[in-house]
């Protein structure tokens, strides 16, 4: 409670995505996703580095995204406190056939802490998530499913324990 405070996330329905800054990761479609929602009490956090994160910052600016806060790489044991400050972790790559193949490692660390994850990989990321009842699948860089599967969160706050409880 301290810390949510402290980063002014108080009133926010935070969801954290914690990795690669990359072409692969497409964080675009957070920022898009973000703009439908800015009404609502969501915050995306990024948090990490990578080649695009410049361009996505701008990104940010050009299209007026306020709920979207790009936060530069921290130590592991920071990154929990960030997660556990959250209401869902999220896991984001490009809408890739070869990805199907490919788990998230932040997708466990979410788990660990409790918060369901907004899956955004199809394939065995997926599937994971899918048969723990820990979080929702939402097809990539498909903005209306993110924005209607996380609008469902918002007015379901049981849901979010069930769910961070079961990863």
């Amino acid at each position: 409670e301290v810390f949510r405070s402290a980063m002014g996330l108080d009133g926010r329905f935070v969801i954290t995505y914690v990795g690669a800054h990359g072409i692969a990761n497409h964080l675009q479609q957070i920022l898009e996703a973000g703009k439908k929602l800015e009404e609502t009490p969501v915050l995306f956090l990024l948090i990490g580095q990578g080649m695009e994160k410049k361009k996505l910052q701008q990104m940010a600016i050009d299209l007026k995204v306020v709920n979207v806060r790009f936060i530069d790489s921290v130590p592991k044991k920071e990154v929990f406190k960030y997660i556990l400050a959250s209401e869902m972790g999220a896991s984001v790559l490009k809408n890739v056939e070869a990805f199907k193949t490919v788990y998230s490692n932040k997708t466990f660390d979410y788990m660990s802490c409790k918060k369901p994850v907004l899956m955004a990989i199809d394939g065995v990321s997926r599937k994971l998530v899918e048969d723990a009842n820990c979080g929702v699948y939402v097809e990539p860089e498909n903005i209306e499913e993110y924005n209607l599967q996380i609008r469902k969160y918002l007015s379901d706050p049981e849901r979010l324990k069930e769910e961070g409880n079961n990863g």
